[in-house]
């Protein structure tokens, strides 16, 4: 049937790359993007904004070496819920993060010592304190001695379970959660340092593989520094769903990370970034904070042209 041509130019106006592409309308949201945020208790006394929370980007993975809790961290880092009219939503960007850092008190060698309290005062931070330094991991095949993360894009179900558990508290979740959190199925002691910790589902995400390759992986493969990560992937979502990013974490031991014998400065030079600061700090270095963004694409009626 022959439509005329004015309704030709109507439709090419939403046609995929027409002049109307990209505009927000009810059925054609455009790209957005879901990002980690979650408590950090590094901003527990100064805040991160004017409504004086503590949520940062990212989650802190707790900094009990996992061996000693006989699993891994299992944690969701983003999610989104389509319903059924939502058919033509696609993934279409990954970001991941991580980095380690090396937390230590003031006055702990390598920091300057703090003096005498009285005025006037010691150098260095103040004494009680503690001190964080950072490194981010840049190379994607980098991992500590006995640590390492998985990452995990998974459809489930819309299904929700009950999660009330008096354990609970923000970013710790029993068992599933909708937001940025640590699942446990057992947990006791600090949420940053807890003394016992069994995750849901045996440590294994929910749900299925958003496609094969996303299901289980092992390195830093989409940069969160990528100037180009909302076109890596072209993934349909099939509705309904939710689709969420999961990682689990074997938190290294401080322990078991390398140090060089002094005079090593020639072997020292030779490390790579993430090396050179685990040696640097070798009684201290961890897995501090993560986070991982998943972009969607949402133009439902470029499927219905």
């Amino acid at each position: 049937m022959d439509i005329g041509p004015s309704r030709k130019i109507l439709m090419l106006q939403d046609y995929p790359g027409g002049v109307g592409a990209g505009i927000r309308i009810p059925l054609s949201k455009g790209r957005y993007e879901v990002v980690t945020n979650g408590p950090n208790p590094e901003f527990g006394f100064i805040g991160t904004d004017p409504y004086q929370t503590n949520g940062y980007t990212g989650l802190v993975v707790p900094s009990t070496p996992t061996a000693a809790l006989g699993g891994r961290y299992l944690m969701v880092l983003a999610r989104a819920r389509f319903g059924s009219g939502e058919t033509g939503v696609r993934l279409v960007g990954i970001r991941q993060y991580a980095e380690m850092v090396a937390r230590i008190p003031s006055g702990t060698s390598p920091l300057t010592a703090n003096g005498d309290p009285a005025p006037p005062p010691p150098p260095g931070p103040p004494i009680g304190s503690t001190v964080t330094f950072r490194r981010e991991i840049m190379n994607p095949l980098w991992h500590p001695p006995d640590g390492n993360i998985s990452w995990h894009v998974m459809i489930t179900n819309r299904v929700r379970r009950d999660t009330r558990n008096p354990a609970n508290t923000d970013g710790v979740m029993y068992e599933d959660s909708q937001s940025p959190a640590l699942l446990y199925e057992m947990i006791a002691g600090p949420a940053f340092a807890p003394t016992t910790y069994t995750p849901p589902n045996g440590g294994r995400p929910w749900g299925v593989p958003m496609a094969a390759s996303l299901g289980n992986i092992h390195e830093l493969r989409y940069s969160s520094r990528s100037d180009q990560s909302e076109r890596v992937l072209d993934i349909p979502v099939p509705v309904p769903c939710d689709v969420t990013l999961f990682v689990t974490v074997r938190q290294n031991d401080p322990t078991t990370n390398p140090s060089l014998a002094d005079g090593s400065s020639e072997q020292f030079a030779a490390l790579c970034r993430e090396d050179r600061f685990l040696v640097a700090y070798s009684a201290f270095a961890q897995y501090g904070t993560i986070y991982g963004a998943l972009t969607f694409d949402e133009n439902l009626r470029e499927d219905n042209i």
